[in-house]
């Protein structure tokens, strides 16, 4: 039998050992050709190794799987994904409604093998690029409407470093540099976003967690960044007890 070609890309050592320790005594089919702890090795290792097979955690510092995923599918290369996650409701979700296989931590030796035989059994079913798309299609149920004088922007939530009151309007700062003028009041717009993301740091600005780089309690202040700048805002007393919380 022709021996499969497999890459491990976690950023844990100890589930890379496990995983790989199952695989050489549960499944001898299998050959690790390499072990990367983050997406970017792990995805110059699969263009250089071109594995049959691809066993990813999702959720990895910097860059996540589906951050690899999204690479290989732009490439020629379509190796099976596997995703390894610790349990996770949302992702696990996600790579159902992808028809992903995926296997949960710690690996049950065999829920692998029982995953590796429908890889063989279906190997050539779904395209890379047709479960990224699905993948996709499942994550934009996170987008938003929002009214401005035109009509109307639907964008991610993920996008939105904060929204600042602008008289009876709200203005919204996104990733990639736009400002959006609403006609909405910040209370509507936070009526719309996720509570445990975006903070009410005082009576007219929310920011998202996700873009905080520090609070300083002495000058009352918080730190915002992204790629393109930082945004510095004051925080009132109670948006101190909310961000101390968080």
């Amino acid at each position: 039998m022709t021996k499969l070609t497999a890459i491990i890309v976690d950023d844990e050592q100890d589930s890379i050992d496990n995983l790989e320790w199952l695989i050489n005594n549960e499944l001898p089919e299998i050959t690790i050709a390499g072990k990367a702890v983050n997406a970017q090795n792990g995805l110059e290792m699969i263009i250089d190794k071109e594995p049959e097979i691809v066993f990813l955690d999702i959720q990895m510092p910097d860059k996540d799987g589906f951050w690899l995923v999204d690479k290989l599918s732009k490439l020629q290369t379509e190796p099976c994904i596997i995703f390894v996650t610790a349990f996770d409701e949302y992702a696990i979700e996600a790579i159902k409604h992808a028809a992903f296989d995926f296997l949960t931590k710690p690996v049950d030796p065999d829920i692998l093998k029982e995953t590796i035989g429908r890889y063989l059994a279906n190997r050539h079913k779904y395209s890379l690029a047709d479960k990224l798309e699905s993948l996709n299609s499942f994550f934009n149920r996170g987008k938003i409407k929002l009214n401005n004088y035109n009509g109307f922007i639907i964008i991610k939530t993920d996008d939105i470093i904060y929204c600042e009151a602008n008289s009876n309007y709200c203005k919204i700062m996104l990733t990639d540099g736009r400002k959006e003028l609403l006609t909405m009041q910040l209370g509507q717009v936070e009526k719309k976003l996720d509570k445990e993301n975006f903070v009410r740091i005082n009576r007219s600005a929310l920011v998202n967690l996700d873009y905080v780089d520090s609070f300083n309690r002495k000058t009352k202040t918080v730190m915002l960044s992204d790629v393109l700048q930082k945004y510095e805002f004051k925080v009132s007393s109670k948006g101190v007890k909310r961000l101390m919380n968080f």
